[in-house]
């Protein structure tokens, strides 16, 4: 009778919400896991900088919660974001990993923005 006494006393009256985060995960894993990866790059980038998130939320034009908050992993990231994160950060996550569509790509180092119409423009290399 005691153990239980001691569990009802320290038993939340809410119910746990474990189950709905688990199903909400279950569900959108397949973002998640690129959010996640991308969330580790940047912190490790920040880490190899010496760079702390309210200098990153500096940078970016954000809060110091926003930054903590795409840290966690489980933000579901926009391209305008990454693309901020880096260039804030000076570093590609992106671009080594994905090619431009028609062959086109940019030469290393560059930040230009290439535009796929436009296959003529100085920057853009033809592979």
């Amino acid at each position: 009778m005691k153990t239980i006494d001691v569990l009802r006393k320290h038993s939340s009256p809410d119910k746990s919400k474990w189950r709905k985060e688990a199903e909400w995960r279950r569900d959108n894993w397949c973002w998640l896991r690129y959010s996640t990866a991308i969330a580790l790059s940047v912190r490790q980038r920040m880490k190899d900088l010496g760079m702390t998130q309210v200098a990153l939320a500096e940078k970016l034009g954000c809060t110091q919660q926003h930054v903590s908050m795409l840290l966690k992993g489980d933000a579901n990231l926009t391209l305008e974001t990454i693309a901020r994160l880096e260039c804030a950060l000076d570093f590609s996550i992106l671009s080594d990993s994905l090619s431009l569509a028609d062959g086109y790509s940019l030469p290393s180092g560059s930040r230009s923005v290439a535009y796929l119409n436009d296959p003529s423009a100085d920057y853009v290399t033809k592979k």
